[in-house]
């Protein structure tokens, strides 16, 4: 500074505290990583269906963006009582898949599963809720987080861990961060249950259509042979000629229904489009058929118009669901009537029905009886799954000499398709009267503005709003009061897409969801589906035939034949039963096996494995024996093939 006379003495010094805007832009840094982060994990979890291979993609990724030493998922066992290492980072050699912790409720992880709230240490030693386990001390773990994943039916999966050698203060962004990754997990473990569960139902009633011919046709087939070759060696004039006739006509006619039964469930893959009501009776004619003592009786209760419609792949899943509680009625309950009900619900959006006999009942808490033990088994367990993957419900009540009923209840989703015509005419008109509406989620603003002109161009629809992320398109949900199609991308920048579906039915019950991906293999297809997408298309799709998938939902017609998903879903299971049997071979394997498999992948012949071992060859020689047997392979070059695939050895 100058004075009057113009001379210096001083200075003025402005000094911005910048530290506080450094402090926010870090973390908007730190929120944008993790956010990225999540969404990387989604989008894998969205197209892959190996469940193990996501969880350690799980712990790697959660490692690098906190910036841990240690993180680990564990699994809580079927007894309840443990929780087992499944997977981790940073933790010492040989214990992940094989170290357990105490599930009670004094320990870390524990504490969280009985809470079901994230828990945050910051100091260990100083830690007065539960009590650090041995793992957490063997490592010298001062601070963590724990997070619950969730599984299917209430019962929690595990619980995600991330863990720091060093005293460490978690933000409730790093919190958020964590449980969102268990989240994405915990919907691909519930993918996962339900897949290996639909699964089984498929596989269940193949072996039951095989179990049937064996069992029945094929035996009566043979006796048949039997008796026919008796009636031709039986001289014309002896009198046991048409006793041995009428036994074979008798067994031929114990045939024709059991192939006939075997053909229907074989058909009915072909046969979804003809009128529900036909194949219904069709299948009362053929357990009739099955058992004359037995009088079957169909009442199509109310207005039998409303179910003369085709129902597609809900309606084979409902008559596959009544067939079964028929068959068990036919085998168990020796009963002599059986009352088949089936009606619509007042306001026409579920089907009702019901399959009662006066046969002799049981308890269904014990266990003795035939039929209690069906219950029980395959049969009822594929019917009670099938209608939980429709949506809806199965209830069985029995008692003791007062017969059996099973009652079924399943949402039908959309309108049948055979409404009388004036019905029809007057819902046409009112559609026509108003555009449909259409919600774009999409991280892209470029395709979303272009799906928005090109529906503005048709003229027959209106985008009530554009999303570009999971957080926006929750927010329209409460904003916006009706929408009717939503074209959603799977791979969100904060979060899997997929995730929106539900939540988009929950809010617009007539509501239907498009599903656009960048990467739609046949997995991501299946996964969509079974999440309630009504179709899917390739980001590459031309807008014009975006426009026209949304049409044709409009119009009741299916995008995705429902049979393509099961083979798809067949495809994922049949991988990972691979996958859990090379596991259990590998898990059997001792560590000295282990290295001699190690010694083997860097170029080793025996005499090698055994002076790097220190071994005898007579001793290494057992070893590869051992090795053999153990992984079912036959050559040491099969061995090493199968170590390497599966990550036992490494070769540089």
């Amino acid at each position: 500074m100058r004075n009057e006379r113009g001379e210096t003495t001083g200075y003025l010094a402005i000094n911005r505290d910048i530290t506080e805007r450094k402090r926010v832009e870090e973390e908007v840094e730190k929120r944008t990583r993790q956010q990225a982060a999540v969404a990387e994990l989604g989008l894998q979890a969205s197209v892959s269906d190996d469940l193990q291979a996501l969880l350690e993609e799980a712990v790697a990724l959660v490692a690098r963006t906190l910036e841990v030493e240690y993180v680990k998922i564990v699994e809580l066992l079927p007894d309840g009582e443990e929780m087992l290492l499944r997977a981790g980072v940073g933790w010492r050699e040989g214990l992940v898949g094989r170290a357990t912790e105490p599930a009670a409720s004094n320990s870390e992880v524990g504490y969280a599963l009985r809470y079901e709230a994230p828990v945050v240490v910051e100091d260990v030693h100083a830690e007065t809720r539960f009590e650090p386990s041995e793992l957490i001390r063997d490592h010298g773990i001062v601070s963590g987080m724990t997070v619950v994943i969730h599984g299917q039916e209430e019962e929690p999966f595990g619980v995600l861990c991330a863990h720091s050698a060093s005293r460490r203060t978690f933000s409730e962004d790093d919190v958020n961060f964590l449980q969102a990754v268990a989240n994405v997990l915990a919907s691909a473990v519930e993918r996962n249950e339900t897949e290996r569960r639909l699964e089984e139902v498929r596989e269940a009633e193949r072996s039951r259509v095989a179990r049937d011919l064996h069992d029945e046709a094929l035996q009566d087939l043979t006796d048949a042979l039997v008796e026919a070759q008796l009636a031709r060696a039986t001289p014309p004039e002896d009198p046991k000629l048409p006793q041995r006739l009428e036994m074979l006509v008798a067994a031929l006619d114990r045939v024709g229904p059991q192939l006939r039964g075997a053909i229907y469930d074989l058909r009915l893959e072909a046969e979804q489009e003809r009128p529900f009501s036909e194949l219904l009776e069709a299948l009362v004619r053929l357990q009739n058929s099955m058992n004359p003592e037995a009088e079957v009786r169909l009442d199509l209760v109310g207005d039998g118009a409303v179910i003369s419609g085709p129902f597609g792949e809900l309606g084979r899943e409902i008559l596959r669901m009544l067939r079964e509680a028929l068959t068990n009625a036919r085998r168990h309950s020796g009963a002599r009537n059986v009352r088949v009900a089936v009606r619509i619900s007042e306001d026409e959006d579920k089907l009702l029905a019901e399959v009662e006999d006066d046969g002799r009942g049981f308890d269904p808490a014990g266990e003795d009886h035939p039929a209690a033990a069906a219950v029980g088994g395959v049969g009822t367990r594929g019917m009670a799954e099938r209608a939980r993957l429709c949506g809806g419900d199965l209830k069985i009540e029995s008692e003791p000499g007062r017969g059996t009923k099973v009652s079924l209840v399943v949402p039908l989703g959309k309108d049948p398709q055979d409404k009388p015509q004036e019905q029809e005419e007057v819902e046409e008109s009112k559609q026509e009267e108003q555009p449909v509406r259409v919600l774009l989620v999409d991280d892209h603003t470029a395709i979303r503005e272009a799906l928005a002109v090109a529906f503005q161009i048709e003229g027959d629809f209106e985008v009530v709003g554009q999303a570009g992320s999971l957080a926006e398109a929750r927010r329209m949900l409460e904003e916006v009061e009706q929408v009717d199609v939503a074209i959603v991308d799977l791979g969100l920048p904060d979060g899997y897409g997929g995730d929106l579906i539900e939540e988009l039915r929950e809010a617009n019950p007539q509501s239907q969801t498009l599903v656009l991906s960048a990467s739609l293999d046949r997995s991501e297809r299946a996964h969509s589906i079974e999440a309630g997408a009504a179709g899917t298309l390739h980001k590459s799709a031309q807008l014009e035939e975006v426009v026209e998938s949304v049409k044709r939902l409009r119009r009741g017609e299916v995008l995705l034949p429902l049979e393509d998903v099961v083979e798809l879903l067949r495809f994922a299971g049949s991988q990972r039963r691979e996958e859990y049997e090379a596991r259990q071979a590998i898990d059997r394997l001792t560590a000295r096996e282990r290295e001699v498999l190690q010694a083997l992948g860097e170029g080793l012949d025996s005499e090698g494995i055994a002076q790097k071992l220190h071994i005898s060859l007579r001793t290494e020689r057992n070893h590869m024996s051992s090795i053999l047997a153990k992984l079912g392979v036959h050559s040491q070059l099969q061995a090493l093939v199968f170590a390497v695939r599966h990550g036992v050895v490494e070769i540089s």
